[in-house]
């Protein structure tokens, strides 16, 4: 039986080392080692790290059915396998029907009359044991346990490794797990600015590819804008020159690759390899909308500061005239007293009007008030507001009608949005307008409604028509109002994905406000069945 074992250990062997995972061979290896040791059944089981269980972790048999499975825990108790842990030598069983574990009994059901436990040994602690299990009595003796001790070394390193190599694997696939499902950009890079790992991210982020990054050295630094690739570039090179042991939330621009400006935060950490810095690993953090935001607060800041100081000073006159007249005690002061409140109450509706606008523009601008879209009749929508302006036009002797067509389809809008639109246009309208007329009419183009709100007032100059969707922008400095109305109707046709622009022939030539908003080929043909051209 034992001819030419040298030759059947050093295949063993070869087997056994040919792959990271034992299981790849050891069908291969059980074949070989059945050359030389007659078994019905082999089996390695391992031993949890608790020591309180045991994993079938591999198993060869010659006959259908077992009831102790591989890839399967059993307790150790009672078992063969604690037995050999606790003593660190083989044990024989010759005789299953008489055997002292309970697995003799199940193997016995199973027609295994013997086995050979053999332990596995691995830096001086028992991870296991190999076993064998033949259909004869009294079949394994110490000539099989004095071969398998020649194998058993090399078998024991083999799983070990198997085992470190599993973890790695283990390890390996949550790290890429992290790294793919990462909303931020994780990566590695080389002292000369090789990337060696870049997360998927990247491309959401910064609209380039992967490969792009991996292929081109220096690709990060490229995409730097500017002004800010100097400061970073410095940075890193304190890192790499182990002048600094980390940088933390450095906050710098890159270019998308469509062409719009991102704000990154980078947090990087040095690759060592003893006391060489080899490389730099970190991740990058989108804060373009954090950046938004803080803009928009300073922006928000200056703003109602630019927009209050006028009202607040002019209310801080009134009460000073108030105060003189108490103090001298000047006849005229109950006269004066209506003067002052007509001062107090003109600006607190002013101070009222600019904070609302202020806040409307804001939450326009960031994004934060999201539309309500729904179908929206043009029609019903501006004989509305015509019926909620006619007394304000009528008090400046204007007359207000709408020139709509009966065929003028819907359309899916915002419906607050679009009223804040159209009440904006006519109330500018009717403030620069005289003794004339407003008008609102529509037509249906291709793919749009181009709405038109057109006064006959005073007109507007090329500079003011340039300017007259500026914030804060006033022809004349102190006239009424706080000059965000035109700014807050941009935003509202910006973000339903139109274009307002404004017409004059000049001054004194009246103006006409225009825009347009798309319509889906559904809302072609679906006019609102209006009676045709009316006059209010």
């Amino acid at each position: 039986m034992f001819i030419n074992k040298k030759e059947i250990i050093l295949n063993i062997n070869r087997i056994i080392f040919s792959s990271l995972d034992i299981r790849d061979v050891y069908q291969t290896m059980s074949r070989e080692l059945s050359k030389v040791i007659d078994f019905d059944r082999l089996s390695v089981t391992l031993i949890t790290e608790d020591n309180n269980l045991y994993e079938n972790f591999v198993l060869s048999k010659d006959y259908e059915y077992t009831a102790l499975k591989e890839g399967v825990f059993y307790p150790m108790e009672g078992s063969l396998m604690k037995r050999v842990v606790q003593f660190r030598e083989p044990v024989l069983v010759d005789d299953t029907s008489k055997g002292r574990f309970l697995t003799d009994t199940v193997l016995f059901k199973e027609g295994i009359r013997s086995r050979l436990g053999y332990p596995l040994e691995y830096k001086g602690n028992v991870i296991g044991s190999v076993n064998f299990g033949s259909k004869r009595r009294d079949y394994y003796s110490k000539k099989h346990i004095n071969f398998f001790s020649q194998i058993a070394p090399q078998l024991s390193m083999a799983i070990e490794n198997t085992r470190l190599f599993n973890k790695i694997k283990e390890a390996e696939e949550k790290y890429r797990t992290v790294i793919e499902s990462s909303p931020d950009i994780i990566f590695e890079c080389t002292r000369n600015g090789e990337f060696s790992l870049m997360s998927p991210s990247v491309e959401k982020i910064t609209g380039y590819s992967v490969d792009q990054f991996y292929n081109n050295r220096g690709y990060g630094l490229s995409l730097c804008h500017d002004e800010d690739k100097e400061r970073v570039q410095h940075e890193i090179l304190q890192i790499l020159h182990g002048l600094k042991n980390s940088l933390m939330d450095l906050e710098f621009r890159v270019i998308h690759k469509q062409g719009q400006m991102i704000w990154l935060s980078i947090e990087v950490l040095p690759i060592k390899e003893g006391d060489n810095v080899i490389g730099i690993e970190g991740f990058c953090r989108d804060i373009t909308e954090r950046k938004k935001l803080d803009e928009l607060k300073d922006t928000l800041i200056r703003d109602v500061t630019h927009e209050l100081k006028t009202p607040v000073a002019k209310i801080e006159m009134a009460i000073d005239m108030f105060e003189r007249s108490m103090k001298t005690g000047n006849t005229s002061m109950f006269a004066r007293g209506f003067q002052i409140q007509d001062i107090l109450r003109n600006n607190v509706n002013r101070l009222k009007n600019s904070i609302k606008n202020i806040l409307d523009i804001s939450k326009l601008e960031s994004g934060m008030e999201p539309l309500k879209l729904s179908d929206v009749s043009l029609i019903d929508l501006v004989k509305q507001i015509i019926n909620e302006m006619a007394d304000t036009a009528g008090k400046k002797g204007n007359a207000l009608i709408h020139r709509l067509p009966s065929d003028i389809p819907v359309i899916h809008a915002d419906r607050d949005k679009m009223y804040r639109l159209i009440i904006h246009l006519v109330d500018n309208a009717i403030k620069f307008t005289e003794h004339g007329k407003i008008s609102i009419s529509a037509r249906v183009l291709p793919d749009a409604i181009e709405l038109t709100v057109e006064d006959t007032g005073k007109g507007l100059d090329d500079e003011t028509k340039k300017r007259v969707f500026e914030k804060f922008y006033k022809e004349i400095p102190s006239a009424y109002g706080s000059g965000i109305g035109l700014a807050i109707c941009k935003n509202i046709v910006q973000i339903h994905k139109g274009r307002i622009w404004v017409e004059s022939e000049g001054k004194g030539k009246g103006s006409r406000f225009k825009f347009t908003l798309p319509i889906t080929a559904e809302h072609k043909s679906g006019s609102m069945n209006q009676p045709g051209m009316t006059a209010q």
